[in-house]
């Protein structure tokens, strides 16, 4: 055999890209990698969008170096090479990064070898000699499934990572109630469905609860419904068996039977479609999940907790989500108020994430004077805790000295007052005129009089002078707006 050499082999401009998508090839016969390069070429890597790159290894040494360099997306590798053979290669890539789809490059004559490796984490076989259709219908497979198990694993790395910055502070009453809420799921097994807006911290909530649990030294598995919209999710869900379809080789335990004995965290359940519904309800009734293209069931012992941010009733309604699943799911419930019904908890959480910012950016510990503050309690906040800590990290990343001003703030703030009325009152655009004005008329005077509150520390005599608004009247429109004209400091 001619060693091919250490070279990077192709580059393919492609537009809309915001960065090469990077298939390593590891072949050492030089009329092999030209085969391996034409049939690449001549596959249809639309799905892939914008650039790819190929680079060529003769040795699996070779491309190891290369992977510890630079990111590789996708590996193509024969099993015979010099030195460290195809299999040793697999094991390693699957020790580096279980997420990194690994393709084989195998004669006929040699399967049972692809067969060993993908036992060992290959992703799928490829027969020499490379046949374009074919070669390219297995990487998008491989792309489309490494795709979402590596958004499984980026959302909870980000998950623990939020969790463990952010914590878990506040004064309200609804935040009491959440952590009670927390501690009671804790104690028992029960399905949990936790309800709420885009970035209220239902991921942090449903991990909580786990690390509270009996099972907190068992799997944690994050399923996001968001990206589970073609056949193969079935797969990847419930697991297959061998000869369930094209490609399965070897049976294959699915993300629900990888979680056995510990917690399995739906998010977004309302995106998941109905055929899965189904299939879900039994893993839930019977404890046990079918396989795909198998006759035997596998029993499993998970906890499940589900969130979504929408309306599953409004759904059971319109027959998108199914009544019985619903219920199922229900059987404890957590709704996770938006942060502009909880203002009192902003300053809370601003000065917490603060000091654990500048502590992890290795900075000075920095505050926000009270004109700032009373900014961030009067914003809106559409994007929630998760905005908010957005917020707070680029102020600290941008601050200069230890005290964050008023102008800060609004520069951190990115959309003005109109995408923020927008955002946090979506219906208001197909009211009548007069009835929309004074529908945000009211939501305005709620947000101010609890900015104001919780500015002051819940102390209406001065809510009310720093308002300009008698203190009597002041209480008024607190019985009014809020059904409360109690001074939190009597």
């Amino acid at each position: 055999m001619m060693a091919y050499g250490e070279v990077s082999a192709l580059r393919s401009t492609r537009a809309g890209s915001m960065a090469p998508f990077t298939i390593l090839i590891v072949e050492d016969n030089a009329t092999d990698v030209e085969l391996i390069l034409h049939a690449l070429e001549a596959a249809d890597l639309k799905p892939l969008g914008g650039d790819f790159d190929m680079e060529v290894r003769s040795t699996a040494e070779g491309a190891l170096q290369l992977i510890n360099e630079r990111a590789v997306d996708m590996v193509l590798t024969d099993m015979v090479l010099p030195g460290m053979d195809g299999l040793d290669l697999v094991s390693r890539l699957q020790t580096m990064d279980p997420n990194l789809p690994v393709l084989v490059v195998t004669r006929m004559n040699a399967v049972p070898l692809a067969v060993d490796a993908m036992r060992r984490g290959a992703f799928d076989y490829v027969l020499k000699p490379v046949n374009a259709q074919d070669l390219g219908m297995r990487l998008h497979r491989a792309i489309r499934i490494s795709e979402i198990l590596r958004r499984h694993a980026i959302y909870e790395q980000r998950d623990r990572r939020e969790f463990e910055v952010n914590g878990f502070v506040g004064g309200s009453f609804a935040f009491e109630q959440i952590r009670r809420s927390i501690g009671e799921a804790a104690r028992v097994q029960s399905t949990v469905l936790i309800t709420g807006e885009t970035g209220t911290g239902k991921g942090m909530i449903a991990r909580a609860i786990h690390q509270q649990s009996a099972k907190s030294d068992q799997p944690f598995q994050v399923i996001d419904c968001t990206t589970v919209h073609d056949g193969m999710m079935e797969s990847e869900l419930f697991g297959h068996v061998r000869g369930a379809f094209t490609g399965a080789i070897a049976d294959k335990p699915g993300l629900i039977e990888l979680a056995n004995g510990g917690t399995v965290f739906f998010d977004e359940i309302g995106e998941l479609p109905l055929l899965l519904q189904a299939k879900l309800l039994r893993v839930l009734e019977e404890n046990e999940v079918r396989p795909v293209g198998g006759t035997r069931v596998r029993r499993v012992d998970m906890r499940v907790i589900a969130a979504t941010n929408r309306d599953l009733e409004g759904r059971v309604r319109e027959g998108t989500f199914r009544k019985d699943l619903y219920y199922r799911l229900a059987v404890v419930s957590i709704r996770v108020p938006p942060l502009r019904e909880r203002r009192e908890d902003i300053p809370i959480i601003a000065r917490h994430l603060l000091s654990r910012l500048a502590q992890s950016m290795g900075k000075t510990p920095c505050h926000l004077d009270e004109e700032a503050m009373g900014f961030l309690v009067s914003y809106s906040w559409p994007g929630n805790g998760r905005e908010l800590r957005n917020v707070m990290e680029r102020m600290v990343m941008l601050a200069t000295n230890d005290t964050i001003l008023a102008r800060d703030v609004q520069g951190a703030l990115r959309q003005d007052n109109a995408e923020s009325l927008a955002s946090a009152n979506p219906g208001l655009i197909i009211l009548p005129y007069m009835e929309a004005k004074e529908r945000a008329l009211e939501e305005f005077t709620k947000s101010y009089l609890r900015a104001k509150l919780a500015q002051h520390g819940g102390v209406i005599t001065k809510a009310a002078a720093d308002s300009g608004i008698p203190r009597q009247h002041f209480s008024l429109l607190m019985k009014r707006f809020l059904g409360s004209d109690e001074d939190l400091e009597s």
